[in-house]
């Protein structure tokens, strides 16, 4: 009996995103939930095509997408946060969309129109990890954008993840105009408390 060939993998950007509940709290309106995940998702299908992104498939609280590399990732995450900001800004606060933002550049394996492996994996643990408002993305990623970007990714530590083989470094990337808004201090004492979380 012949042991039949692994599947070929591809190198490609897994991003995810993930809708935080009003003020982190949890959900208790359900039509509520509807219209927020329903305008999430318009949202991230209108910005899509100008990234060259797919996407893989619609979660409860979010989305698995996938890109050619990190660098367009991360630039449709970072758009994305921008314009929930700006929408954000004139709803009251139980209407507001707040996504954790997740992106790995790794192998995955194509099948049936999903991806799977351990680039998928470690893309849903680092969205899970993120701060809302924000994008988390591994180190192969910041390593791609570092010189494209205002400011530099900001490393948040190294740690074990649950199913995934190596402990993985993870960095956060803040939209600019959040950068303005949160002080130093804040900036600082979140950096700290990050750094010595476990995953």
């Amino acid at each position: 009996m012949v042991a039949e060939a692994p599947e070929p993998g591809k190198l490609s950007a897994i991003l995810f995103t993930g809708i935080e509940g009003p003020d982190g709290l949890s959900w208790r309106d359900e039509s509520l939930q509807d219209d927020l995940r329903d305008e999430h998702a318009l949202l991230v299908r209108e910005l899509l095509p100008r990234h060259g992104g797919r996407e893989v498939k619609r979660l409860e609280d979010g989305f698995l997408l996938e890109f050619e590399g990190g660098p367009a990732a991360v630039d449709f995450g970072l758009e994305l946060q921008r314009a929930l900001e700006t929408r954000n800004g004139d709803v009251s606060a139980e209407r507001r969309v707040v996504l954790r933002v997740g992106v790995h550049l790794g192998l995955v394996v194509h099948r049936d129109g999903e991806v799977f492996g351990e680039g998928v994996n470690l893309a849903a643990r680092i969205e899970a990890l993120a701060r809302p408002g924000t994008l988390y993305v591994s180190e192969t990623v910041a390593r791609q954008v570092e010189g494209r970007l205002a400011s530099p990714p900001v490393r948040l530590g190294r740690g074990e993840m649950k199913n995934i083989r190596l402990p993985v470094a993870v960095y956060r990337i803040d939209p600019p105009e959040h950068r303005r808004r949160v002080p130093l201090l804040s900036r600082m004492r979140s950096f700290l408390g990050r750094r010595s979380a476990a995953y």
